[in-house]
């Protein structure tokens, strides 16, 4: 079954509301006119309108990944891949905020009971996280000061709270929570795709943070979150990090690419100029061209499917993945990833100089993909390496087990 089709409500995984599954994805399909027509909008001004964030909050979309316990939807990685590809086909930029915003929800509802109060005091907020870089945290009576840069924040510009990475004044590394208000964005995010995701650089310089406000960095490192009591855990607690972050960003790319298909197939009646075909689908070579890549497309949603299967049902189970389910998925990502990549090369050909149009949607499908590909989550390198050693017992492997 394809990612894009009906989603059986799957009563094995307690936990997950599979019930709401299927209005979601109908929901986020209601959408792709509106992103679609404000995708240039969100490119030129390096973030989402307004507009678009109010109706995926109205839609629900962004509070998917959330447990009931904090006014989320409990959606299962499967459901919000699919949703990712569906608004992926719309704006990649709009889908990989969406996949962003619902991490952070996770990530916070791991947290300390103290600063979920905070959070979530007025519903399911918008949090950004950006992960590179480190911050200092240094004592001022019963808070700290905290400084420090952080890029890579997607969705900062709409975001209501930011979670950084800082070292304690005992050199640990914790995790700083804080309003939006209280730090500066600075403009760096100049890049060839996945533009409009406002993955600009946080900045805290001598920022306040209450000693409430701050955790230890193992609460989101590691599952089940050590925070929430067991009787109250449910399925999600035992995600793990990695794993389910891409599930829900392959979701993406795996739609750059339906989307690109669409565009190619779409415009197959369109002549093949110096040549005796007026329709490219008169063609054999591109009716097996196309083919193949629709092929690598659908081998590649499968085997999305198939890890996001595997990652609900061990949570399902009340069990985290050992380090060989990590390590096959990891691998397996890999994979998709070439499969994806293969796939939109071909298509481009197909397509034509026409296509790199910067009026044409082909070309956007082609930038965010080869922009969020590079991903470090996605490097083939590392986690073949990894695949390989791990295969051959060689041990200890390239790869920290919580970062799989």
């Amino acid at each position: 079954m394809s990612i894009d089709q009906v989603i059986e409500p799957a009563t094995s995984l307690p936990g997950f509301q599979e019930d709401l599954a299927n209005e979601l994805l109908a929901r986020a399909k209601s959408v792709r006119h509106l992103l679609e027509s404000r995708a240039d909008e969100h490119e030129q001004n390096k973030e989402l309108s307004q507009e678009v964030v109010d109706k995926l909050t109205e839609i629900g979309v962004f509070a998917m990944a959330g447990p009931a316990r904090v006014g989320g939807l409990a959606q299962s990685s499967r459901s919000m891949a699919a949703v990712a590809a569906e608004l992926a086909k719309g704006c990649p930029s709009t889908a990989w905020v969406y996949t962003i915003y619902n991490s952070c929800l996770w990530f916070a509802s791991k947290l300390p009971a103290g600063i979920q109060e905070q959070i979530f005091a007025n519903g399911v907020p918008l949090i950004c996280s950006p992960q590179n870089g480190i911050g200092h945290l240094v004592p001022d009576g019963d808070s700290y000061q905290l400084t420090g840069r952080w890029s890579y924040a997607t969705g900062s510009h709409h975001a209501a709270w930011t979670m950084v990475p800082a070292l304690s004044p005992q050199q640990l590394p914790m995790l700083a929570v804080m309003p939006m208000t209280d730090v500066q964005i600075e403009d760096t995010w100049h890049v060839a795709g996945m533009k409009g995701t406002g993955s600009d650089t946080v900045v805290a310089d001598n920022v306040k943070v209450q000693a409430g406000m701050i955790a230890a960095f193992s609460d989101i490192a590691v599952a089940p979150p050590s925070t929430v009591d067991e009787g109250a855990r449910v399925a999600s607690d035992y995600w793990v990090n990695y794993p389910i972050l891409r599930a829900k960003a392959l979701g993406v790319l795996v739609g750059c690419a339906e989307g690109l298909l669409e565009v190619v197939a779409g415009k197959s009646g369109s002549p093949i100029l110096y040549s005796v075909y007026a329709h490219k689908s008169d063609s054999s070579a591109f009716q097996a061209s196309i083919g193949e890549a629709a092929t690598q497309i659908k081998a590649a949603k499968r085997l999305v499917e198939d890890s996001c299967r595997r990652i609900d049902a061990t949570a399902a189970e009340g069990r985290v993945q050992s380090i060989d389910e990590r390590t096959e998925a990891r691998g397996e990502g890999a994979l998709i990833i070439r499969l994806l990549h293969e796939a939109i090369e071909r298509l481009m050909d197909l397509g034509g100089s026409s296509g790199f149009s910067t009026t044409a949607p082909a070309q956007r499908y082609w930038r965010d993909f080869a922009t969020g590909s590079r991903h470090v989550l996605f490097n083939s390198a590392i986690s073949y390496e990894q695949a390989g050693r791990h295969l051959l017992g060689i041990e200890p492997g390239i790869v920290e087990p919580d970062m799989l």
